[in-house]
């Protein structure tokens, strides 16, 4: 007995042993495999810095300032942010803890900044059970913030728009400046309108999809590349509130596009537009793909079978604009409020409530005939079912791009040409992702192996 005893000492004295001393736990090593995570805020799933769109930090109403930005007109006041903070509390796969603490990350609105130039911000990451199939990631997001944001209020005796002090939030333990838009990314317009909206929750965690699915057998090094997309994909809002004074007053804080679930006036949810996809390489696996385009644009690729052998196409991943479920059906509008007493706030008062009445009738009209319900469920379904490719590069210097990191196997090629983006109702394509599926191209030599360094050119104009 005393003989057992002193083994397992000794066993427990060379775990501790060479715990310590080496990079990993003893535990770890022996679970056999080598995950790394990476996150980044692009499109584009490409390492390679030319072959990512520069950002277009361009402020107007016709671009990044949202057309739900209809109370507090401030145009020439609003900055582009030039921060972003990201407080994630913990991510699992499919329910299973694999990094149960918090991580805090702040990233530059800059193209050299690794979250948004494709080089990615590392995540720190348990193993995973080697040989289980992982479907999707949850990010348990607690803050997301943009700086920049800006507070204000309109004078009651001359209704004249005032700036206030600008919005300030905590943000790891320490008050910055900026505006948390995480906390409105938790119920969509549609989840609003049910009496349980309270019970659901679309960021803590956001669940991502894994394309083709993860699986990490022993021994091997993985790497899961999780993309939210964020650069160039960026609007101004406005949160409307009453001040302390008790003024009519709004926030405008910088937020994920409204391209997916668009954002009305007076809406005060806008989740369903944090978008995100991931994807799985192993490092002694992958190509490098090239190429030129002729013309400014993204190149796409999609496996040419899903993780189940199922043949799949573009329709398997972009939404179609011709489609009417894409359209948000009618909603209840908001009254307006009268905000001044002077001759300029009437008459906007009225003009605002004329639109109202003629909304209200549509929506009256919508409930009673039995189509509300059902015209909704039918948007929610149909923009839940977007799938956001896993590989993508945009052109740089000579419409030439860069797939990094592709994974051997057979692939259906794309592309889309910039000024064949769908354009917004104020006629620019920023904020916007490819949709309609005429306007993308399918490269002529589909499908295309990869087991090698390849190139792919396309000659659509």
């Amino acid at each position: 007995m005393k003989k057992c005893v002193y083994y397992i000492l000794i066993f427990l004295a060379i775990v501790i042993v060479n715990g310590c001393t080496g990079s990993k736990a003893l535990f770890d090593e022996l679970s056999g495999s080598r995950l790394t995570v990476l996150i980044k805020g692009t499109f584009e799933s490409t390492s390679d810095t030319n072959s990512v769109k520069s950002w277009d930090k361009t402020v107007s109403a016709t671009q990044s300032i949202d057309d739900s930005v209809n109370d507090f007109i401030t145009d020439n006041d609003e900055q582009f942010p030039t921060t972003f903070m990201v407080d994630i509390a913990e991510m699992r796969m499919d329910g299973d803890k694999v990094a149960n603490y918090r991580q805090v990350f702040t990233a530059r609105v800059d193209d050299s900044d690794p979250f948004f130039n494709g080089q990615g911000v590392r995540l720190k990451c348990d193993d995973v059970k080697p040989g289980k199939l992982y479907t999707t990631v949850q990010l348990y997001i607690r803050k997301l913030i943009f700086d920049n944001a800006t507070q204000w209020y309109v004078d009651p005796a001359s209704g004249i728009v005032y700036p206030d002090s600008a919005p300030q939030v905590i943000f790891h333990e320490d008050k910055v400046y900026g505006f948390d838009f995480n906390q409105l990314m938790v119920n969509t317009y549609y989840d609003y309108l049910k009496d349980n909206y309270r019970e659901i929750n679309r960021v803590f965690p956001l669940e991502i999809p894994i394309d083709g699915g993860l699986i990490v057998n022993e021994g091997e090094e993985v790497v899961l590349e999780i993309r939210l997309i964020i650069k160039n994909f960026i609007k101004l809002y406005e949160y409307d509130f009453t001040n302390d004074k008790g003024y009519s007053a709004a926030y405008h804080y910088w937020a994920p596009s409204d391209w997916l679930r668009e954002v009305k006036p007076d809406d005060v949810y806008i989740g369903g537009n944090l978008l995100g996809v991931a994807r799985v390489y192993r490092k002694n696996k992958v190509a490098t793909v090239s190429g030129n385009t002729g013309s400014s644009g993204y190149v796409i690729a999609i496996p040419a079978t899903d993780m189940y052998g199922n043949p799949q196409t573009k329709a398997d991943y972009f939404l179609d604009d011709a489609n009417e479920d894409w359209k948000r059906p009618v909603y209840q509008p908001a009254a307006p409020a009268l905000k001044a007493g002077t001759i300029e706030g009437l008459l906007d008062y009225y003009l605002r409530y004329e639109q109202y009445k003629f909304e209200y009738n549509a929506f009256v009209d919508a409930v009673n005939d039995g189509s509300y319900e059902d015209k909704w469920n039918k948007y929610n379904n149909y923009t839940w079912s977007l799938r956001l490719p896993p590989l993508v590069a945009h052109t740089g210097a000579g419409n030439n791009y860069t797939l990094t990191n592709v994974p051997y196997g057979t692939y259906l090629f794309y592309f889309v040409a910039d000024n064949n983006i769908p354009y917004t109702d104020q006629n620019k394509p920023y904020g916007n992702l490819p949709q309609k599926h005429n306007d993308i191209k399918q490269y002529g030599s589909n499908p295309v192996d990869v087991n090698g360094d390849v190139s792919v050119n396309f000659t659509y104009p």
